[in-house]
Formats: structure tokens, sequence, C-alpha cells
């Protein structure tokens, strides 16, 4: 199911966000959507770990499902362990930005720590796409209370791009949606509520949505 609205706030356009990708459920979507955004048959596509990942277990199975789409140039990039210039490079050398699953507050602080905040801001403005996928999605608000929903305690505080919230995986830890528009309520959020599979897209001033995801509007 496709449904569409308006932005609100200011918006970052070719923007993709996930609860979680899963083959086929997402794929023949992905594979749509990034070639029409990057406008390339075969996007060169950057996986950031939400925290170090020296066997690249995690992306491995994310370049498994992008083979499996179509996309062959997919590739590991670790903030942490490159200098500044080899950060711009990375930067400048892709058309897609994959941001992966993992805690939100600390894949928040790295990519600030890093300079990885600024450098994907820039990367949107020069017309890159950016994928974010659960935690990788989370972080791209201004900010992330939601968080707190999976015990993880801190500071909230996202990266700015948009002005809602993302509530990942939520028909298996959130089975009562009436709960999570109390919490929207109560904290004065706007939350896109997302099971798998479904898909928030911002472009240009407009959000799609793919799926089923949710949207309660707490302000």
């Amino acid at each position: 199911m496709l449904s569409e609205r308006k932005v609100v706030s200011n918006p970052v356009p070719k923007i993709i966000l996930h609860s979680d990708q899963t083959f086929p459920l997402t794929g023949t979507r992905d594979a749509e959507l990034l070639r029409s955004l990057s406008g390339k048959k075969n996007p060169r596509i950057t996986y950031f770990p939400s925290t170090p990942d020296p066997r690249r277990k995690y992306f491995e199975e994310k370049r498994s499902y992008y083979l499996k789409i179509g996309f062959s140039e997919v590739n590991f990039f670790e903030p942490e362990e490159s200098s500044v210039e080899e950060r711009i490079a990375a930067f400048q050398e892709t058309d897609v930005i994959h941001l992966s699953g993992g805690e939100v507050i600390s894949f928040s602080h790295r990519m600030r720590s890093t300079g990885c905040d600024q450098l994907l801001r820039q990367f949107l403005e020069r017309g890159g796409v950016v994928l974010g996928v659960s935690a990788g999605a989370m972080i791209l608000g201004r900010t992330f209370k939601s968080a707190s929903l999976f015990k993880e305690r801190g500071e909230f505080f996202g990266l700015g791009l948009f002005d809602f919230e993302i509530v990942p995986h939520a028909g298996e830890n959130f089975p009562r949606p009436d709960l999570l528009q109390t919490f929207a309520q109560k904290n004065k959020l706007s939350l896109y509520v997302m099971n798998d599979g479904d898909i928030v897209v911002l472009h240009g001033k407009k959000i799609r949505t793919y799926g089923s995801p949710q949207f309660f509007a707490g302000t």
C-alpha cells in the first residue's frame, strides 16, 4: 500500500527509511527506489556500520541483499579507522549511503565525533541518497526519544534532517499501537510506527510510505 503526504518541516530530499530490509519483501521496492532516486542503474552503495564490525558479518549480509537486487558496487567504510581525507572521499565517491541498524545513541555519537554528520548533509545537498535501517533511520531525525522504548538511556539528539521520529520493529515489540499513540501525545512527538518491510521515503517536499506504517501526531 502506498500513501503520500506533504512534509511539515523543511526536509532534506532523497532519504529512505526502513524498519528492516527483508528479501524479497523489500527487495523489489528498494531496487526501484534506489535506481529512481540516484538516477543510475547500478548505483554505488557505501555501508556505514553503527558500531565496529571487524569481521564484517553484518556488512556481508547487506552486501548479499544488494547483490540479489542487482547492485554490484557495495563497499564497507569504517569512519573511525580513516583519515579526514578518506572520510571526505567516501562521501564523494558513492551514490548511496547505507546507515546500518544497531544502538541509536552510540551511532549518533559516532557520526558526530567523526564529522560524518556534516559530510552526510553535504552529500544530501549534492543529490546523494541516504538509506537508514532501524537505528540508522532513527538517528536522522531531530530527536529520537523513541529509543527510550527500547531501553536506551542518554541524550536523544539526532542529526536533525526531519522533525518526526521512527519506531522500527513495531509489530514484534509493540503489539498495542494505542500505547505508542499515548507515547507520542505525552512527548509531543510525530511518530512513524513501522513494521519490518514498511518504508518511508522523503523526496523533495513530500513523504511517501510503502506498506502500512502508522503515523501518530502528538503535537
